[in-house]
């Protein structure tokens, strides 16, 4: 009797033993599968095509009368992002973003950015970087690889964009010897100037001071200083603000996802800018929505 007990209890031990095998095995399977599917996900959001500013272009010569659409700082909030570009839809001959388009600025949070992009946008979309960019050593070279060149210039009709990279707080060097080269070489050949940049030269709101250090401020306006520019579009602020600086219009864009700091107006959205043909910019803020939604990859 003892001698068949002690056969059962071996059976069930050896069961016990095989069922848990098969557990782990099941486990190790499914962690695998796991690892595969986000190791595939993650290949496929770092390789996906660059967004490419039409850098030295000109694009469409003899347009006078278009439409550009802008926003920024929405931090990876892919709901608000999503809804303010379903807005801009295919009503804007271009749309430009003035950076923050990230979090963390991870190369995988690059890729979902990119990724939910190209399934949105209905209209050619360019960008500059903001702060949140570039928060690593090697974020400048991520966004080289999924945006293209962080500062550049080009033509629509009859206008010419200049887009900086101040996303660090400052105007470096190279970018004064090109602001000044672009606008020696280029600016009498058009009848308007735009300049698009992150962190703006002056925080157009009372005793606020999230703008470009005063001395860098006073380079750039060094610079400027002599041509006709119509037209400065900020981020960085998150609050749709319009006011002068050095004598020219300047322009902050709402928040297209981050913290609001309007405290009348807590919706997120985006301005359109429409160039008329007697030379004027007609700009209007366009309210969105006021859900940041989802921002973990999906």
């Amino acid at each position: 009797m003892k001698e068949s007990e002690t056969r059962i209890e071996c059976r069930y031990a050896r069961h016990r033993l095989l069922r848990r095998i098969a557990g782990v095995m099941l486990l190790i399977t499914g962690i695998g599968m796991c690892l595969a599917c986000y190791t595939a996900r993650t290949v496929f959001l770092t390789n996906l095509p660059p967004f490419l500013p039409p850098a030295g272009l000109e694009l469409h010569p003899a347009a006078t009368n278009f439409r550009m659409a802008a926003f920024g700082d929405f931090g990876a909030k892919v709901d608000s992002m999503e809804a303010v570009i379903r807005s801009i839809g295919s009503k804007a001959d271009f749309t430009i973003c003035t950076g923050d388009m990230m979090k963390f600025a991870r190369e995988a949070e690059y890729g979902h950015v990119v990724s939910e992009l190209r399934e949105e946008m209905k209209c050619p979309f360019w960008a500059i970087p903001g702060n949140h960019d570039l928060g690593l050593l090697s974020s400048l070279e991520t966004w080289h690889r999924f945006f293209g060149q962080d500062f550049y210039y080009w033509s629509y009709g009859d206008t010419l964009f200049i887009a900086l990279n101040t996303a660090e707080g400052k105007l470096p060097e190279d970018q004064r010897m090109f602001l000044k080269q672009t606008l020696s070489s280029q600016r009498e050949r058009y009848r308007r100037c735009v300049i698009l940049c992150h962190i703006p030269p002056v925080d157009l709101r009372p005793k606020a001071s999230h703008c470009l250090p005063a001395e860098e401020a006073e380079a750039f306006r060094k610079i400027i200083s002599g041509y006709k520019i119509d037209l400065i579009v900020s981020g960085h602020i998150h609050q749709y603000m319009e006011g002068i600086f050095a004598g020219i219009r300047l322009v902050h864009l709402p928040s297209s996802g981050q913290v609001i700091r309007d405290p009348d107006n807590r919706m997120f959205g985006y301005a359109t800018f429409d160039f008329k043909a007697d030379g004027t910019i007609q700009i209007k803020q366009v309210d969105v929505t006021a859900e940041t939604g989802r921002e973990q990859l999906e």
